[in-house]
C-alpha cells in the first residue's frame, strides 16, 4: 500500500457490478487470468488490498484499467485514525492494558466530535468495541460482556454475522482480529479446542503481507496447545512465529515467542531450554517490555520452579 487507506468494500462493490454486466461469473475471471477465485472473492468483499499485478490481469479482461479506478476510493486523510491505531496496538503488545480506558475515552471523544467521515467513524466505532471487550476481559474479568461487545463490532462491518456460522465470511484483517479475540474468550468458555479451531481458521484466511497478524496467531497457538499440553505443536508454533519474524523483520514480537518456546522445550525436557528463556528476558529488555519481563519471570518460577535472575542471566 502507498500510505493511504481505500474504501475497499465501495471498490468491491464497482468490481462486482462491471464483472456482471459483462456477465461474467468469478468462475470465469478466475479461468481465464489464472487468479485464484477466493481471491478474487475477497477483492470483490472489500475485505483484501488487491496487488497492483492482479488489477492489471483483471483490467483486460473487465476492459477498464482498474489501476485508476481504485485511485478514485483513496481517503487520504486519515492521521488520526491511524496514530490512535497504533497507539492501541503499541499498548497491547507490551501488555498495558490499564491504558487502554484512556484510549477508549480518545475513541469516545473523536466519535462524538462528529468530524471524521462515515467511512473512518465505522473503523473508529468497531475499534472502540474491540478495545472495551479487552478492558472487560483483561480487566474486569466479564467474559461475557467482552463476546457481547465482539459481536457488536463485527456486525458493524458484517451485519449478518453469526458465531455459530462464522467460516462462511469473508474478514479483513481488523475483522480477523476480532475473530482471534471471540476465539480466546471461547477459550475460557466453551474449550480450548473450539479456540484453537477459530485461530487456525484466522490463519487461513490471512494474506501474505499480513505479517503482524500471523506472528499473533503462531503464538496465541502456540499457548493454546500448551494448555492442551501438547508440547510438541506449542514448540512447532513458536518456531514457526520466530521464523517469521526473524524473516520479516518484525522483531518486536520475538521476546514472547522465544518464551513460549522456552516453556514448550522445558516440557520436553530439552537441554537448552533455558537458552530460548534466556533470549525472551533479552528482548524483553530491547523492546522496553518490562512488564512482559517480570510477569515472565514470575510465571517461571511460580508455575515451573525456574529461576531467571532479573538481569537475565544464568
Amino acid at each position: 500500500m502507498d500510505g493511504f487507506y481505500y474504501d475497499l468494500q465501495s471498490f468491491g462493490e464497482e468490481l462486482k457490478n462491471i464483472r456482471k454486466s459483462l456477465n461474467l461469473t468469478q468462475k470465469d475471471v478466475a479461468e481465464q487470468i489464472y487468479i485464484n477465485i477466493d481471491t478474487l472473492r475477497k477483492i470483490e468483499n472489500g475485505k483484501v488490498m488487491p496487488h497492483q499485478e492482479t488489477l492489471d490481469l483483471l483490467s483486460v479482461v473487465f476492459k477498464k484499467d482498474l489501476n485508476e479506478t481504485l485511485l478514485r476510493y483513496r481517503l487520504k486523510d486519515y492521521s488520526t485514525f491511524d496514530k490512535i491505531k497504533n497507539s492501541i496496538e503499541t499498548k497491547l503488545e507490551s501488555g498495558e492494558f490499564e491504558e487502554l480506558e484512556k484510549e477508549a475515552l480518545k475513541l469516545k471523544k473523536i466519535i462524538q466530535e462528529g468530524k471524521m467521515s462515515l467511512y473512518y467513524e465505522r473503523l473508529l466505532k468497531q475499534l472502540l468495541y474491540l478495545v472495551e471487550s479487552i478492558i472487560e476481559k483483561t480487566i474486569n474479568n466479564n467474559y461475557e460482556k467482552a463476546l457481547e461487545k465482539l459481536i457488536v463490532a463485527m456486525k458493524i462491518t458484517i451485519p449478518d454475522f453469526a458465531l455459530s456460522d462464522y467460516t462462511a465470511f469473508v474478514y479483513n484483517s481488523i475483522e480477523i482480529r476480532i475473530l482471534m479475540n471471540i476465539a480466546f474468550i471461547l477459550e475460557k468458555q466453551e474449550s480450548i479446542e473450539k479456540s484453537i479451531e477459530i485461530l487456525l481458521f484466522c490463519l487461513s484466511q490471512l494474506e501474505a503481507e499480513d505479517i503482524k497478524d500471523k506472528i499473533k496467531l503462531y503464538y496465541n497457538l502456540s499457548y493454546s496447545y500448551h494448555l492442551l499440553s501438547n508440547h510438541e505443536k506449542a514448540l512447532y508454533y513458536a518456531d514457526l512465529g520466530i521464523k517469521t519474524c526473524i524473516e520479516a523483520r518484525a522483531l518486536d514480537g520475538l521476546s514472547l515467542l522465544y518464551f513460549r518456546k522456552g516453556i514448550a522445550e522445558y516440557h520436553l525436557k530439552k537441554k537448552n531450554y533455558k537458552d530460548s528463556l534466556i533470549k525472551a528476558m533479552h528482548l524483553f529488555e530491547i523492546f522496553g517490555q518490562e512488564k512482559l519481563k517480570t510477569m515472565a519471570i514470575e510465571n517461571c518460577k511460580k508455575f515451573y520452579n525456574i529461576d531467571i535472575p532479573i538481569d537475565g542471566s544464568c
